[in-house]
């Protein structure tokens, strides 16, 4: 059929004016037809295993040609791959490049499952590949639904490992089941067996991997059939993708080694979950904030998550800026990932009309961490009790120069940034304008020039995803 079809549009090609470009019709085509896609020049051979493969010789699935393996973590909460550990091992032994991958279940919980995955492959080595997570089931949620689990196990596992997972799926799933264009940044895993040029989703242009059979057998895997991948493109450009390589995630921001403010409205900060209950102010930090309302529910529905990329590693006071009537929230937890630890700082947002000093941490250089409140804090849905979203300050208390807050006691005022300023854009604003983290600055500024210039709708009740 798609052939045919092919066939009527490269005819319409020729007929039509210059006007019309070949690329509008195909644009045309694709709103209505499954799209086939090609490869784009050179592959890659390579295999996805599971404890189905039974106990695998690595050495001679090397020896048929096996470039890279990904293997199953887990199929459910309660069903951990039992031959994980040794597929991890036995390819990094036998010099085929690894990935991880989760067979993911919205119905369950996202984070749950997300932090199997992270306990399980812990910290990625240079020349291992992303993890995959493997989206084939919806367990009768709607699209938004799965889209939202997606999107939420993405934001605990992407800064955790530093590089953009593979999104594996088929073409009419995504297209019944998730639909969204929102994940076309993440390489696409697509499952077409049988196939030269598999369907892919119309969110994507290009496929990265595709999945074509798991009905052969190949030597070193004896208990079962295996499913077989292409990668489209050379090792070169299959080694782009691996921690080292270049796969790393473009930071969103760094950080400065003095610290900085991290503000809901920069690139910086994601809120997630179903956006019909995230409510935007004009107030706050920067005349800009975000909230929500407070469940008491066991699993987040909304949240909001700051991803930190740091400079250089140290000591940082961590202060969040709550402002009246919005912060409401007597109860809000705030998860800090830093340095491969997290912990949890409980405030009253409501209590302070500006900064509210979260706790003192210690953060390594470089990205992986972050900052997350969900909104179920305890607070029912009935006491219309809202959760605010907004900027963060980072202060530096081991600075080199000795010139920092060493001793941890500061000032306390929390008075290092002023409402009124912007995201993490520039070295100014990183450092939180006229901080206690920009004092050096300012002094030198000043002896330079010897004047410094100073210049609600109730939402029914949330349904959870996870």
């Amino acid at each position: 059929m798609f052939r045919r079809l092919a066939a009527l549009v490269c005819l319409a090609v020729a007929a039509v004016p210059a006007c019309t470009s070949g690329d509008e019709l195909v644009d045309v085509a694709r709103s209505e037809y499954a799209v086939e896609k090609c490869a784009d020049g050179d592959t890659l051979y390579g295999i996805d295993v599971s404890r189905f493969q039974g106990t695998i010789n690595w050495q001679q699935v090397k020896g048929h040609g096996v470039k890279y393996a990904w293997v199953q973590v887990s199929r459910y909460l309660d069903d951990i791959d039992a031959q994980f550990e040794a597929n991890w091992a036995g390819t990094k032994a036998n010099g085929i490049l690894r990935g991880a991958y989760q067979r993911f279940h919205p119905g369950e919980s996202v984070s749950g499952q997300a932090q199997i995955m992270l306990d399980k492959i812990g910290t990625l080595e240079p020349n291992d590949l992303p993890p995959m997570l493997d989206v084939e089931d919806a367990d009768g949620l709607s699209k938004t639904q799965v889209a939202a689990a997606v999107q939420q196990w993405m934001d605990i596992v992407e800064p955790a490992v530093g590089v953009k997972p593979f999104i594996y799926t088929g073409y009419y799933f995504w297209k019944d089941s998730v639909a969204s264009g929102a994940f076309a940044d993440h390489p696409l895993w697509i499952a077409n067996y049988s196939a030269q040029c598999p369907l892919i989703p119309d969110a994507w242009n290009r496929w990265t991997i595709h999945q074509y059979s798991s009905t052969n057998h190949i030597p070193g895997i004896t208990a079962n059939s295996v499913d077989e991948n292409r990668f489209n493109g050379t090792m070169e450009e299959l080694m782009a993708f691996t921690v080292g390589g270049g796969g790393e995630a473009e930071p969103c921001a760094v950080i400065p080694a003095e610290g900085g403010i991290v503000d809901e409205s920069g690139p910086c900060f994601r809120a997630g979950g179903d956006q019909q209950y995230i409510r935007s102010e004009n107030a706050g930090y920067g005349s800009k904030l975000k909230w929500t309302h407070t469940t008491d529910s066991d699993t987040p529905s909304n949240y909001g998550l700051w991803s930190l990329h740091f400079e250089e590693a140290g000591r940082y006071r961590v202060e969040a800026y709550t402002q009246a009537p919005f912060a409401q929230s007597k109860q809000a937890v705030y998860l800090v990932g830093h340095d491969g630890s997290e912990t949890a700082a409980e405030i009253d947002q409501s209590a302070n009309d500006g900064w509210t000093t979260l706790g003192e941490f210690e953060f390594a250089a470089g990205g992986g961490q972050t900052i997350r409140v969900n909104d179920n804090t305890g607070e029912p849905n009935e006491s219309n009790t809202q959760l605010v979203f907004d900027a963060l300050q980072l202060t530096r208390l081991d600075g080199k120069d000795g010139d920092q807050d060493a001793d941890g006691d500061g000032d306390g005022d929390g008075d290092g940034g002023e409402p009124g300023g912007s995201g993490m854009t520039s070295a100014c604003s990183a450092a939180g304008g006229r901080g206690a983290s920009g004092t050096t600055a300012l002094l030198l500024a000043f002896a330079a020039m010897t004047r410094v210039g100073r210049r609600r709708r109730r939402r029914p009740g949330k349904q959870t995803q996870n």
